[in-house]
């Protein structure tokens, strides 16, 4: 019998001691140290989500509830938080980095995934779709922006109808219609013509047309030379590009 009592004595004892000896290391967290490249307007993202977390002593924070917020912000792709006794958390982000934009608000990372930046990357191409989702806009992006590379052209816009036909704009100002089926094969032929045709009329070609069996439709703008004339109006000039016999008609 005293033994059970000296046993549940010296249990108690040992968590009384535990209990003293944590009151004392959780010390109340003042600092918080981000490493990161982190821009202005993601540190200021990063305070108020940390503002949002109940903070603790350095023991006693849920340190996983921080890391949940963390991602949360949209852009976080790994978070990892530690302590650094006697009063830090050292917050380390790793970020996802956008390829391309998604409609007016978000963007896409190279897998695909949304992004709630909080900063503007103008210089990224644009994507928008009423029928595919982010990650089936950034296939068929990759895809086509795989075969404009080779006539060194940069895809700037991309968009998908609620019909389900894609068009493309490029960093030179053109842009193609390839319509919903077969993209591959007519942005092939749309390459093969602007090798051969249309490089050099780039700048006075209002739309290439693609959505044909086995050539394309080229829309030109011309300038009115009439000083009577609205300065603002234009003209419109067709041709065809028959692929096979890489010709040029209607000009």
């Amino acid at each position: 019998m005293l033994r059970k009592v000296l046993k549940t004595f010296g249990t108690l004892l040992v968590l009384a001691v535990s209990w003293q000896l944590w009151v004392i290391l959780d010390k109340p967290i003042d600092t918080f140290v981000v490493e990161g490249d982190m821009t202005p307007a993601e540190r200021e993202r990063i305070q108020v989500a940390l503002s949002d977390v109940g903070v603790l002593g350095i023991l006693s924070t849920d340190l996983a509830e921080f890391e949940r917020t963390l991602e949360s912000m949209g852009w976080a792709r790994g978070v990892d938080i530690r302590r650094k006794w006697p009063n830090k958390l050292v917050v380390n982000i790793r970020k996802e980095s956008p390829v391309a934009k998604w409609g007016m608000d978000a963007y896409i990372a190279a897998d695909g995934g949304l992004l709630q930046l909080p900063d503007q990357y103008p210089n990224l191409p644009t994507l928008r779709s009423s029928v595919s989702n982010p990650q089936q806009s950034m296939e068929v992006y990759r895809l086509l922006q795989q075969f404009a590379s080779r006539q060194a052209l940069r895809i700037m816009d991309l968009s998908e109808s609620a019909e389900g036909e894609w068009i493309v704009e490029f960093a030179n100002g053109l842009a193609l219609h390839l319509g919903s089926r077969e993209i591959n094969a007519r942005m092939n032929r749309f390459l093969s013509a602007y090798d051969n045709a249309l490089r050099e009329k780039a700048a006075i070609i209002d739309y290439v047309d693609a959505r044909y069996p086995s050539g394309i439709a080229v829309k030109f703008l011309q300038e009115q030379n009439d000083p009577v004339a609205d300065s603002t109006r234009s003209s419109v000039n067709e041709f065809a590009l028959n692929i096979n016999q890489r010709s040029l008609s209607g000009i």
